[in-house]
């Protein structure tokens, strides 16, 4: 997370300057209408956090970087609480065994490698109340830039096919252009849902 911590000011405002009710705006419609538990993971600076908990939601805000933690931390909703822990695994959240209604990952699955995401889609299905949402967006950019940051290429195929194989299913998928104009970036999101049994009563 090196890229983050040395451009953790510039960042900072840059990501707050956006605003997440336009950049969240095409999966709102499967957003729980009850406020509930949720996890915005990769929180960054808070900015989606902030968000949620004005709508309601009490908010467990996991993020890696201590610059943004520490930053963010300053001007935080009081349903917000931080959290030190990081994908994969996430160890310090699962051993909470918590259950949310919402679990966000934005701007984070590219982070993740290949050999790693198969992993991480088990544990976040574990994290995931029997009625709730996994919004997950995918990052897609040309290969130099990925190089430059660090960044694996996201496909919203491979994720269906994890998907699949750990008991959640595609609600939806959307696509948008990207919000600070850049032609070389666009965006997918896909929500996923738990699978329901077709076996069941």
């Amino acid at each position: 997370m090196t890229y983050y911590a040395d451009n953790c000011d510039i960042l900072f405002n840059r990501y707050r300057a956006i605003s997440p009710q336009e950049l969240h705006a095409d999966w709102l419609p499967c957003l729980p209408v009850t406020p509930g538990r949720a996890c915005d993971i990769g929180a960054g600076t808070g900015r989606d956090a902030n968000w949620l908990a004005d709508m309601g939601w009490h908010v467990t805000a996991v993020e890696p970087e201590a610059a943004f933690r520490r930053r963010a931390s300053l001007d935080c909703h009081e349903q917000i609480d931080w959290l030190d822990d990081c994908l994969p695994a996430l160890t310090t959240l699962l051993a909470l065994k918590p259950q949310f209604n919402l679990i966000l990952l934005s701007a984070v699955w590219m982070h993740l490698s290949e050999s790693q995401r198969g992993h991480a889609l088990s544990v976040l299905s574990d994290l995931l109340a029997s009625d709730g949402v996994l919004v997950i967006s995918l990052r897609h950019s040309h290969v130099d830039e990925r190089h430059a940051r660090g960044i694996s290429p996201v496909s919203t195929a491979e994720l269906e096919q994890l998907a699949s194989t750990r008991g959640l299913a595609t609600k939806s998928v959307t696509q948008r252009a990207d919000l600070y104009g850049r032609n070389h970036v666009s965006w997918e999101t896909v929500v996923l849902v738990p699978a329901r049994d077709p076996n069941a009563v």
